[in-house]
């Protein structure tokens, strides 16, 4: 009888993949997690709006999936570990698990629940308008409007996350690569959904809690078996501010692992206030309603990220046409931070990509509206136009802050921004509607921070000190030299 190596029985035979984890510990972390902005997770299609919102089948409450919120921290992770669309890290695989497709893959130890989101109390979700503008004629384009359901901005979800640590030697490493997601999700850097690129589903989080199940002995599994599911925690627990003081109250936590930011970016913080009306349309609700109001959210008046992109698409398609009249690439540069439009011939995906430029959707405080009415005139006759009576209700006085994030820059591309930042300052670029009338004008300042750290501040009509001067004379010269740019061109898109 020939020799066999011995037998495994008992769990030895179900370790690793597809098989039983040796658990030793057990994070639960829950957070309360508030839309910032408005936001849109996909549901099925039905009669009242193009695009509603995903629900609950059975409460009929809104519905935020796990997977869409691990797929977000997953991304946030990536980035800030090894710069925006670089290759993934492998840190990453550790907290999330293997890619999928490939093999052999490992499980993920976080676990991220479904979580059903409370509306602000007498709100209800909102439909939204959306259309493609012509960049030439600033008009709108015949048969692409649409609409969608929106959740307000103050929509509550409570989140809840769980780490499985199988060895305690790699527990503070993995702590350390979830206090990344986690503080991202406190800054606000975390979007899902819809129109991410142009501020819709941004979080934030407050009221951490987070706790340790000890496993390794009958009494840490007796403690975790007869938890509440919905409130797991010790009453010597409180709730904390931030993940960082959650973490640091639980006994006996390690010193999380630290990682640096690796993220290349441009980021740019406006604060404005109206010069005069602004009117991004909305349709009048109730039969006393105005024929068309400036947008609100959550019963905020709010400048939306979309209209704003827009602005400053077609400034920059202008701006560029000029300046780089000689080389014949404006369209490719601008298609390269905004993204290219599709078009009816352009069928395969590699000829399109995502925008660069990241614009917050932002409230607008103080002021008020103004109700005013219009009537049409006959160019002809110079008599009112029958039926043309309308009455609009633009916002007055508004104040707000904006910011404005290019991914991956390259040589000129930040000049090109700083010229747009400059025609938004001066009150030269007017956003939303009837800007013909003088609406949609804004002046302030400026705070941006380069890829490598320099800060500046522009205020118009202040003198710039002469270090400031010098690197946004650089910039914007970069632009104006910069090599002829072709699809060719390698350019990183985030």
């Amino acid at each position: 009888m020939s020799k066999t190596e011995p037998s495994t029985t008992g769990l030895d035979r179900l370790a690793g993949p597809g098989g039983v984890r040796r658990v030793q510990a057990r994070w639960v972390i829950t957070t309360e997690v508030f839309l910032e902005t408005a936001a849109h997770f996909g549901g099925e299609g039905d009669e009242l709006t193009d695009m509603p919102v995903l629900r609950d089948a059975s409460s009929d409450s809104p519905l935020l999936p796990g997977t869409s919120i691990a797929g977000a921290l997953r991304a946030v992770l990536a980035d800030y570990l090894g710069g925006y669309l670089s290759p993934e890290p492998h840190e990453v695989a550790e907290l999330f698990g293997g890619e999928r497709g490939l093999d052999p893959g490992a499980q993920s130890p976080l676990i991220v629940f479904d979580s059903l989101g409370e509306l602000p109390k007498s709100r209800g979700s909102e439909i939204r308008d959306g259309v493609s503008l012509n960049s030439a004629t600033g008009t709108a384009e015949e048969h692409k409007k649409f609409d969608f359901e929106v959740l307000p901005s103050g929509t509550v979800f409570r989140l809840r996350m769980e780490l499985l640590v199988e060895d305690v030697e790699r527990e503070s490493f993995l702590l350390g690569l979830l206090a990344v997601c986690m503080e991202s999700l406190e800054a606000g850097e975390l979007t899902i959904g819809m129109r991410r690129s142009r501020g819709l589903g941004r979080f934030s989080a407050r009221n951490w809690q987070a706790y340790r199940y000890d496993l390794t002995s009958s009494g840490g599994w007796l403690e975790w078996l007869l938890s509440e599911h919905e409130s797991p925690f010790p009453k010597n627990i409180p709730p904390q501010l931030n993940f960082a003081s959650a973490m640091r109250i639980v006994p006996g936590v390690l010193p999380l692992r630290n990682f640096a930011d690796q993220r290349r970016r441009l980021t740019c913080d406006l604060f404005l206030r109206q010069r005069y009306g602004l009117l991004v349309r909305s349709p009048g609700l109730t039969p006393d309603a105005p024929d068309v109001s400036h947008l609100r959210s959550g019963c905020d008046p709010v400048l939306p990220g979309t209209g704003l992109a827009g602005a400053l698409r077609t400034r920059a398609l202008r701006i560029a046409r000029l300046v780089r009249s000689n080389y014949g690439d404006a369209d490719y540069w601008v298609d390269q931070i905004f993204g290219p439009r599709p078009k009816e011939k352009d069928s395969a995906e590699a000829s399109l990509w995502s925008s660069r430029i990241r614009i917050s959707e932002s409230k607008l405080s103080q002021g008020k509206p103004m109700r005013t009415s219009r009537v049409r005139i006959d160019r002809f006759t110079q008599g009112v136009v029958p039926a043309a009576l309308f009455d609009e209700e633009p916002w007055f006085g508004g104040e707000t802050s904006i910011r404005i994030e290019l991914r991956n820059p390259i040589d000129g591309e930040c000049g090109l921004l700083l010229l747009l930042v400059k025609d938004l300052l001066t009150g030269d670029l007017a956003v939303g509607g009837t800007a013909s009338v003088g609406r949609g004008i804004f002046t302030g300042r400026a705070e941006l921070c380069f890829p490598d750290g320099f800060l500046a501040n522009i205020v118009p009509g202040e003198a710039l000190e002469n270090e400031t001067l010098e690197r946004l004379d650089l910039e914007i010269r970069a632009f104006h030299n910069t090599q002829p740019r072709n699809r060719s061109s390698e350019v990183r898109h985030g």
